[in-house]
């Protein structure tokens, strides 16, 4: 009895982890509806809790579309894993962001030591939301990234193109990584949380922008940092070091008092949040997605404050000016719902 016992839960252990990783059979949706995958971020991360709370409420938006959010690594690793599962290819939108997209199309290391060849295969679903990525410090002698020299730096995952992978990126096109005293890949919280404690001397943060500029999104760590009541500030990321990286990141300029405890204009850096989808996808499932968002998007945005940045323009952005960057049921969609006049 014993024996069948650790038999049955041994087999119940290596269900759980097989799927979590997404190696079993998915659900069939039930009948009369079509379900898409959507791969986010970790548990707990904004994207993750806010596309989980929309998940439950897709039998009000949508009479046949449903949503399986899926828990992840980070937008990085969606990437890998798309490129390389292609019975994923129909059935499945992934975050991402543009920065990401081209590292993995041009082949940057250490993340992608050669190109994926696939990446020209996939097409942009819905902007969520125009990036910044921001430094931050309570050492009043680091004003720009130059100062980096010596000290001690934290990001967040390598898994996460916002947290970590940009921020390294830049580090290493700038020849800074090896004159730090440390990088250390800590998570989006707990880098903060060493910052806060004195392990490091620099900090990172991100958030996002609606494309009118109207509504920017801070997240967890930064409301964390801004309630401690320590004296920092953002560290200022000249628009020519950024371009000098030759990297497609968007110069990001703040006005005063657009993000907390920023009394100052800052220029940060960025790039564009997005779900994206394998050109395959049936287009009739990504057009009902982009539906669903964009007539729902008032009650949407009110379900988690990642989400506050989603308008109609924020959507659609660029899908006007460079159409080939989406998907043709993303095209149609915006085009029967006047967002591409």
């Amino acid at each position: 009895m014993k024996a069948k016992r650790r038999l049955f839960y041994r087999v119940m252990q290596t269900a759980l982890i097989a799927s979590s990783l997404g190696l079993l059979p998915h659900a069939a949706s039930a009948a009369g509806t079509k379900t898409i995958r959507l791969m986010v971020s970790p548990s707990g991360s904004g994207p993750y809790n806010a596309f989980a709370t929309i998940q439950t409420h897709m039998p009000e938006f949508s009479k046949w579309l449903r949503l399986s959010v899926e828990e992840t690594p980070g937008f990085n690793f969606n990437v890998k894993y798309m490129a390389t599962h292609p019975d994923r290819f129909k059935n499945t939108i992934f975050g991402t962001g543009s920065v990401l997209n081209w590292a993995a199309k041009t082949g940057q290391k250490p993340f992608y030591p050669k190109p994926l060849t696939t990446m020209g295969d996939f097409r942009a679903v819905v902007v969520l939301g125009l990036t910044f990525n921001a430094w931050v410090t309570m050492d009043d002698t680091i004003k720009t990234p130059n100062d980096f020299i010596g000290k001690r730096v934290g990001i967040g995952l390598l898994t996460q193109n916002e947290w970590g992978m940009h921020q390294r990126m830049l580090l290493d096109a700038w020849g800074l990584k090896p004159k730090l005293k440390s990088l250390d890949a800590l998570g989006p919280g707990q880098n903060i949380a060493a910052l806060l404690d004195g392990r490091t001397d620099v900090g990172t943060l991100f958030g996002l922008t609606s494309a009118d500029g109207a509504v920017t999104m801070v997240t967890g760590p930064h409301r964390k940092l801004e309630a401690s009541k320590r004296k920092w500030h953002y560290v200022n990321v000249p628009a020519a070091l950024t371009k000098s990286s030759g990297m497609p990141f968007r110069v990001v300029e703040y006005a005063p008092n657009t993000l907390p405890n920023q009394p100052a204009k800052v220029t940060l850096f960025g790039d564009l949040l997005m779900l994206s989808a394998h050109k395959s996808m049936p287009n009739d499932m990504v057009k009902e997605f982009v539906r669903v968002f964009v007539q729902n998007g008032e009650k949407i945005k009110k379900y988690h404050g990642f989400l506050k940045p989603l308008t109609g323009a924020t959507l659609a952005y660029t899908a006007k000016s460079n159409p080939g960057f989406f998907h043709p049921g993303a095209l149609s969609a915006f085009k029967e719902l006047g967002l591409l006049k």
